[in-house]
């Protein structure tokens, strides 16, 4: 007798369910996500949090900074190429998520999580690089905010099952990131000195939100020190406009930033970017609190 098709079907049906133990759920799709640095990892790790069969890596090391001219290594391309989506800050930070990406994963989603923010024009020629458009969206809570929204429509639309817990997550995260922007506006109205320079153009959008002039930055390029004659017009700039500090950064040796404040007769603090640091959940709030406290007994004098 010829065995009919539907009963041997439901016959090894049966045998599956038999042979997975009780309480055993059969594993979903994994849906991966490479972020390109450690704020963009932050941002997307707090709206994914512990979703089922959502993995979010970070691609760049958290020690490295921002990625300004990176070059992809054969171990990135690997990354990409067993992601699903690849989320990014945009606005020029990360050269690479062109057709270097498209050649590694030509079917990966990217996401360029700063693509809503207003941009702000670099104040230097070399524009760091990325055209005249400044791309460090990120160091404001406010356009963390929107970054944060951005990534969890990502993560819903490749994950639809997970919509719900990724927008909960993406509202709690809101929360407390509205409360640090609260806290900074409130203590901005105390600021007696709004006039700063910074080591390089990050603080601008932070800047932009506090209204406070940045007058002078200490590095036009990452990594290129100012010649002496740029470093007395610098000086002069902070003379005349009577800045009230200088603000290096933790990635940068605090030497020259310390000269220059010496020079200048005005105190140096430092201000991070949450460019490189830790990796926890509320990393990105704790560093931009820490922001704060330095702006308070700088500014607030």
């Amino acid at each position: 007798m010829v065995p009919n098709p539907v009963l041997r079907r439901i016959t090894l049906l049966l045998l599956v369910v038999l042979l997975v133990p009780a309480g055993t759920a059969l594993a979903a799709p994994t849906l991966r996500v490479l972020t390109s640095f450690l704020p963009i990892y932050l941002f997307t790790k707090n709206v994914a949090g512990n979703a089922p069969g959502v993995e979010v890596e970070m691609m760049l090391p958290a020690s490295l900074g921002c990625p300004h001219e990176y070059a992809l290594t054969p171990a990135d391309m690997k990354k990409i190429a067993a992601a699903v989506l690849f989320v990014a800050n945009g606005l020029g930070m990360e050269e690479f998520i062109g057709d270097p990406v498209r050649k590694a994963n030509p079917k990966i989603t990217v996401i360029e999580s700063g693509a809503g923010i207003v941009p702000i024009r670099a104040a230097s020629e070399s524009g760091h690089g990325h055209g005249d458009v400044n791309p460090h969206s990120w160091v404001s809570p406010r356009n963390a905010i929107l970054q944060v929204r951005t990534i969890e429509k990502a993560l819903s639309a490749a994950s639809p099952v997970n919509g719900a817990r990724f927008k909960a997550n993406a509202d709690g995260y809101v929360k407390r990131l509205e409360t640090v922007a609260a806290e900074f506006d409130a203590a901005s109205k105390q600021y007696k000195n709004r006039n700063i320079v910074t080591f390089h153009n990050v603080f601008d959008y932070l800047a932009r939100d506090l209204g406070l002039s940045v007058v002078g930055e200490i590095e036009a390029v990452p990594g290129q020190e100012p010649s002496a004659g740029e470093i007395r017009k610098l000086l002069g700039i902070i003379r005349q406009s009577r800045a009230a500090a200088v603000f290096g950064e933790p990635q940068y040796p605090e030497k020259l930033a310390a000269m220059i404040g010496r020079e200048a007769g005005v105190p140096v603090r430092a201000l991070d970017p949450v460019a490189t640091g830790a990796t926890g959940l509320t990393a990105y709030e704790d560093a931009m609190r820490g922001n704060l406290r330095v702006l308070r007994e700088t500014l607030g004098r």
